[in-house]
């Protein structure tokens, strides 16, 4: 989701019909080979496609409302730079300062910069100590960060086109797909290392590929469990739960705080009954 100024400004440039790359290194004041190393940039994060030294947006509605924004408005290219459309993503509902610190993972300097910014163009309102959009000042923008946010929840360079998401950072992407890929096997695909072992049709990965504990295992676990609601999902959920449960002290998520009740005899909507959980732990020796 992050985009440079420069990145920002190519996109200005196209969204003005200008799309060859010459012309767009002359308006932009830039060298050729900078506007190259930035259009790769944009190709690879799915914006813009490349031909003959021509540059053509990519044709979706986060892609056509991001070049209408830029084209009626070029002063939204600084609050959008770099951590800028990452922090209006979370500005759809209000939020904090400590809020947006605990979703972001950026620091108070970064946030009250990228605020700074936007509250110049009136891109923002605070109310009750809160920041959120202007979105009836702001519609297109507003229109744009929803779109955006709701396409980023399906597709991703990182992952096969037939993946499901589940969980993504700038480091870090949770996927599902049926095929055996180079990725590192979690949440449920992981579960026979640790003496759970379940048959599924599609494997779970996490990227980069990496060594996992535990813990990584189990939360990756809860990200799926949450988007799919499967009742079966929720039952091994908690059977690894029960088997490590002392590594998994500190996680926290609201999948795990159902769950925890479940385990107390109460009936929870959407959640197998103690009784399905009991009969499951039997078949792995798993004692409640």
């Amino acid at each position: 989701m992050r985009l440079s100024k420069t990145e920002l400004r190519i996109l200005a440039q196209l969204a003005e019909g200008n799309n060859k790359t010459k012309e767009i290194a002359s308006a932009l004041n830039k060298s050729l080979p900078q506007i190259y190393r930035s259009g790769q940039k944009l190709i690879k994060k799915g914006w813009i496609t490349s031909s003959r030294r021509e540059y053509e947006p990519i044709k979706n509605t986060p892609s056509s409302l991001l070049l209408q924004s830029l084209r009626e408005f070029p002063s939204l290219i600084e609050p959008f730079s770099d951590s800028g459309l990452l922090l209006l993503s979370y500005l759809t509902e209000p939020k904090s300062l400590q809020e947006l610190k605990n979703v972001s993972k950026m620091s108070r300097t970064q946030i009250l910069k990228k605020i700074r910014q936007a509250k110049k163009i009136s891109l923002l309102r605070k109310e009750q100590k809160r920041y959120v959009l202007q979105d009836k000042l702001w519609v297109v923008v507003a229109n744009f960060i929803r779109e955006l946010k709701e396409y980023e929840k399906n597709i991703d360079p990182r992952v096969p086109a037939n993946s499901t998401i589940y969980f993504k950072t700038e480091k870090e992407i949770v996927f599902s797909n049926p095929k055996d890929l180079d990725a590192a096997p979690t949440a449920f695909s992981a579960y026979e290392k640790y003496g759970i072992k379940i048959l599924s049709p599609v494997g779970y990965y996490v990227l980069p590929k990496k060594k996992l504990s535990k813990k990584e295992v189990f939360v990756h676990s809860l990200y799926i469990a949450e988007k799919e609601k499967e009742i079966r999902d929720l039952i091994y959920l908690v059977l690894f739960y029960l088997k490590h449960k002392k590594a998994l002290q500190k996680v926290k998520h609201p999948v795990l705080k159902e769950i925890k009740m479940v385990l107390t005899g109460k009936r929870i909507p959407g959640y197998p009954l103690l009784t399905e959980i009991k009969e499951k732990a039997e078949i792995y020796d798993i004692k409640l």
